[in-house]
C-alpha cells in the first residue's frame, strides 16, 4: 500500500514503472507446434450429427430409475419446494412460495367472462361451419 503523504504524480509514476516491470516480462508464445498432423481433424462435426441409437424399453427405464433413486443424495428431487420444506430456504423461494390465496375471493371484485351476441353467433358459426365466420373464402383475395 502506498503511503498517504505521496501526491497524485508520485503514485501515477510508480505504478507507471510497476507497468513497464510487467510488461518486460510478458512474452508472447510464437513457437506453435502440432504433434501428428494426420490425426488433427480439419473440420469439426456437424452439431446436430448424432449415432442413433435404440430407444430403452420400459423395463429398463424403470430399473434405472429405481437405482438412481437409491443413489440420488436428493430423495424429493421431484417434490416442489414448497412440498419438501415449511419454510422458503433461499431469498428466490420467498416470492411466491406460500402460493395459496390467504385471504376468500371477495364476490365484489370478481369479474367473471362475460360473452355477447356477436360473440355468441361467431361461437356457433364456428362449431356448426368447422371454420371462423372471418376467415376468408377460396378464391377470395
Amino acid at each position: 500500500m502506498l503511503s498517504g503523504s505521496l501526491d497524485e504524480v508520485s503514485r501515477n509514476s510508480i505504478w507507471e514503472e510497476h507497468c513497464k516491470k510487467e510488461t518486460r516480462t510478458l512474452r508472447l508464445n510464437d513457437h506453435f507446434s502440432i504433434s501428428d498432423p494426420r490425426k488433427m481433424t480439419i473440420l469439426p462435426d456437424k452439431p446436430n450429427y448424432v449415432i442413433p441409437t435404440p430407444n430403452p424399453d420400459p423395463s429398463t427405464v424403470m430399473s434405472a430409475k429405481k437405482e438412481l433413486q437409491e443413489l440420488c443424495d436428493i430423495k424429493d428431487a421431484e417434490k416442489l419446494p414448497a412440498e419438501k420444506y415449511c419454510l422458503p430456504i433461499t431469498g428466490n423461494q420467498d416470492y411466491g412460495f406460500i402460493h395459496k390465496p390467504m385471504v376468500k375471493q371477495n364476490p365484489m371484485f370478481v369479474y367473471p367472462k362475460t360473452t355477447c351476441d356477436v360473440t355468441d353467433y361467431a361461437d356457433t358459426y364456428a362449431s356448426m361451419a368447422g371454420t371462423s365466420p372471418f376467415a376468408r373464402k377460396e378464391g377470395e383475395g
